[in-house]
């Protein structure tokens, strides 16, 4: 009786002992797959739309932890982004909105042209930064048909050099990133 206790507590022990180990044997996640890839370039083209729905609903959240998780793509700030952010073209909540639709656009583009890394090359990240100025845009303009206390000179500024399709030169022209 005395050993077949012990032998269920060695086993309750061991299973809890794997259980907790588990997480550390995990595999690292692989690469993106073709699935996710259209995924992405599907959820920025429903976030053109509706960018404060696809950013608060799962698909949102699966975006944001498959960009931080993914091991194959890099994505990070970039001067179209700090330009938003820091010069005011975002206003209060909405700067979290059209941060995350000008990741999920950089993603988008960056996915479907195979660019892993924008940083090894400054016409990939200049790409990268306009098609996410791009995708600002039309968070702008979708966020602008339901609030227009949103509006701001600097946005209205960038749609109107898209709208002269001198948007390229807008993006070229905006300051560099601030220094960390």
């Amino acid at each position: 009786m005395h050993i077949l206790r012990l032998c269920r507590q060695f086993a309750v022990t061991l299973a809890l002992g794997a259980a907790l180990a588990a997480p550390a044997l995990a595999q690292p996640r692989g690469p993106t797959t073709p699935e996710e890839a259209a995924r992405i370039v599907q959820l920025a083209a429903a976030a053109n739309q509706d960018p404060l729905g696809v950013m608060t609903s799962s698909d949102g959240r699966w975006f944001e932890k498959w960009a931080d998780d993914v091991p194959d793509y890099q994505f990070g700030p970039d001067k179209g982004v700090a330009w938003a952010v820091t010069t005011g073209a975002a206003k209060g909540a909405f700067k979290r909105v059209l941060r995350f639709q000008h990741t999920l656009s950089a993603a988008a583009f960056q996915v479907q042209h195979h660019v892993a890394d924008p940083r090894k090359n400054d016409a990939d990240m200049q790409a990268k930064t306009l098609a996410g100025i791009e995708g600002l845009l039309r968070a702008y303009e979708a966020l602008l048909a339901s609030d227009p206390a949103i509006r701001t000179p600097q946005m209205d500024q960038a749609l109107a050099a898209r709208a002269s399709g001198t948007l390229a030169a807008f993006v070229q022209a905006l300051p560099p990133m601030p220094a960390r």
